[in-house]
């Protein structure tokens, strides 16, 4: 357990929540009607929270070495109230009863800061992490839910789900935030220090550059690099210039879906606007989407995703409604409609990549359509599933995830038809003797069956771990394909 989180409190206050207890009241009286502190109880209230325990804590770990820095940052902060709050679905009035209390009651946690900075004017709470459980509906997937550890009073609780934090605009800009909310699944061990953040950017930033200011890609690449985390990323800013149209050719969604799909999840950057926003731009953290079986979208489209002027297919993230991400303006577990950030609107892209993943989602689904369509002619077009592939060639439907070669063997041999049978346990066998530990699987299905029930007619496997070449000459390095 972090020394954050798990610090044992100086005070306690248990109160029961049930209706007709007001939550607008009592962040209103306590917490100045922060928005953010608002969401948190409004996350809990969709959960049928019944008990709040409000406790005081000192800063210990990276949030006192937070104020360590912003201290010499800005001479004259003061902290303020230090509160790590907890959210309950049972029922209970002492402190006492907390030890009778189980994971499963756990809906969530808070830890609200509250900072002062008199010559800048900063006074005000923010919530320096927090982490509520996913909203239960069987559409919003969340691949990889990270596993939280808190203390409340001196019992450790586990509680799943997506971290958030806040922006305090003093050492933390919503990039610093972004970051630390998907790195905190990818190393669960690592508290994920801002310290640590703007020690590596201001290795590459002009001498009067400060934290509040927010972090460039080239920073980010920094940190990434860091964690020793792989990803891909596009600055469409530079782009722009080699490419007019690397917007269209390479769309955010694909790289922000591909991310959310293989478990690690996504950042995207971008320009706000209106009459006041001037050079002002953003950035979110998106780690989870929703599914819509009746979306009009990938039968109106005209041109879908072009490889080439033969190559055609539909992507399953044509499926999606949305992405479900953080915003630190506003709160946690958001639910953003795929289309509704313009694309001359994004500034910036970031898929992080799985493990020792040595290219992106979107290439792998490149790679599996060429092979598709390479073998197409030596398929047996005397089985039904076959012909029907073969006649929606031009519209088949794609979705590439990254795993471990042992979860997909898990899956190879869990799998079944309709007719309860198996796949044949040679293939599983033979995957066990590869070299290779992480697959790039690409499924493939067509329309109407792909949205009605989330099937597939079959998948495309590739070494994630190859590094590949594609040239105007090869168009398709073999090397990485494994089997369909």
């Amino acid at each position: 357990m972090h020394d954050h989180v798990g610090i044992t409190p100086t005070s306690v206050s248990v109160i029961g929540i049930s209706k007709p207890f007001s939550c607008f009241q009592y962040v209103e009286e306590h917490y100045y009607g922060s928005a953010v502190v608002g969401r948190c109880f409004s996350l809990a209230r969709s959960h049928g929270a019944r008990t709040l325990v409000v406790e005081s804590i000192q800063g210990s770990g990276i949030i006192l070495q937070e104020n360590e820095e912003i201290l010499d940052l800005y001479p004259g902060y003061v902290q303020g109230s230090l509160k790590r709050i907890s959210f309950w679905s049972s029922h209970f009035q002492s402190s006492s009863d907390i030890d009778s209390q189980a994971d499963a009651d756990l809906i969530g946690y808070a830890i609200l800061k509250y900072d002062t900075v008199s010559r800048i004017k900063v006074d005000g709470w923010h919530v320096f992490e927090s982490v509520i459980k996913k909203y239960d509906h069987s559409h919003n997937c969340i691949p990889n839910q990270g596993l939280y550890t808190i203390r409340v009073c001196e019992k450790s609780f586990h509680v799943m789900g997506v971290l958030y934090c806040q922006q305090n605009s003093l050492n933390k800009a919503c990039a610093h935030v972004a970051l630390r909310s998907l790195l905190s699944r990818i190393r669960p061990d690592d508290p994920i220090s801002y310290f640590d953040f703007n020690t590596i950017a201001r290795k590459l930033s002009h001498s009067k550059w400060v934290p509040s200011t927010g972090l460039t890609p080239i920073q980010i690449r920094a940190i990434l690099d860091h964690y020793s985390v792989r990803y891909k990323d596009i600055d469409y800013e530079a782009e722009e210039k080699k490419n007019k149209d690397v917007r269209r050719d390479l769309p955010y969604r694909r790289f922000l879906y591909a991310a959310i799909e293989s478990g690690y999840g996504g950042l995207l950057g971008f320009s706000m606007s209106g009459p006041k926003a001037v050079d002002s731009k953003h950035i979110l953290p998106f780690y989870g989407h929703t599914f819509n079986k009746d979306t009009w979208v990938p039968d109106a489209e005209k041109f879908y995703f072009n490889i080439g002027a033969e190559l055609r297919c539909i992507p399953s993230e044509n499926w999606t409604s949305s992405f479900i991400g953080h915003d630190d303006n506003f709160g946690s577990n958001f639910c953003v409609p795929r289309l509704y950030i313009s694309p001359d609107r994004v500034q910036y892209v970031v898929e992080l990549l799985k493990g020792a993943a040595e290219y992106d989602g979107v290439k792998a689904e490149v790679l599996a359509l060429y092979f598709l369509y390479s073998f197409q002619s030596a398929l047996n077009q005397s089985l039904t599933w076959v012909r029907r592939l073969l006649g929606s060639l031009q519209r088949v439907v794609l979705r590439t995830v990254c795993v471990t070669r042992e979860k997909y063997i898990k899956h190879l041999s869990e799998i079944k038809d309709w007719s309860d049978v198996k796949e044949d346990s040679a293939i599983t066998k033979t995957l066990e003797h590869l070299t290779s530990n992480l697959f790039w699987v690409i499924e493939v299905s067509i329309p109407q069956l792909y949205p009605a029930n989330e099937r597939k007619i079959g998948e495309i496997v590739l070494d994630a771990e190859h590094k590949i070449e594609i040239t105007p000459e090869a168009h398709v390095d073999n090397n990485c394909f494994i089997l369909a």
